[in-house]
């Protein structure tokens, strides 16, 4: 421990001044303290934007798949009662909507991403049981049961996501 009668500290420089000798900071130490602040400020600050821009960029995905979504789900199911009565037009809707799902797929990722991949896949199979509609062949009704039921399955999960 040091004590008065070892002079200044080795940080601090002797001044004299008009009432007598006074100790200040050296301008060498001021800086590099200076300095060390100024970087733990900018780690601080940097955390702060990085978690403001996950966190904007979570939002912004999760409304890109929402508006994506958006009433994908009975806009297929109109499309699959129409199979029967329009399988061109049924199978162009099931088309459009996939085709949309897909967009709105492909710049995101996570759960959100993996969600629309997820009613992209459902609306494929639908696709492809209107295509058969279209082409006179059977359509698998278990087949447009299932991919229905993984539609809304996608869809509620997204929503839960977002």
């Amino acid at each position: 421990m040091r004590s008065v009668s070892d002079g200044p500290h080795p940080v601090c420089v002797r001044a004299s001044w008009r009432g007598g000798p006074a100790t200040y900071p050296r301008p060498r130490a001021l800086l590099t303290l200076a300095t060390a602040a100024l970087a733990l400020g900018a780690l601080v600050g940097c955390s702060e934007v990085e978690d403001a821009v996950r966190d904007t960029a979570a939002e912004a995905g999760c409304q890109v798949a929402q508006e994506a979504v958006d009433g994908v789900t009975s806009q297929a199911r109109q499309a699959v009662e129409d199979l029967g009565a329009d399988p061109a037009g049924a199978e162009q809707e099931l088309r459009n909507l996939r085709d949309a799902v897909a967009t709105a797929a492909d710049g995101l990722s996570g759960e959100v991403g993996t969600h629309l991949d997820e009613a992209e896949a459902a609306l494929d199979d639908l696709v492809t049981q209107a295509e058969a509609a279209a082409d006179g062949t059977q359509v698998d009704e278990a087949a447009v049961e299932s991919a229905q039921t993984e539609l809304d399955t996608a869809v509620d999960e997204l929503t839960q996501v977002c």
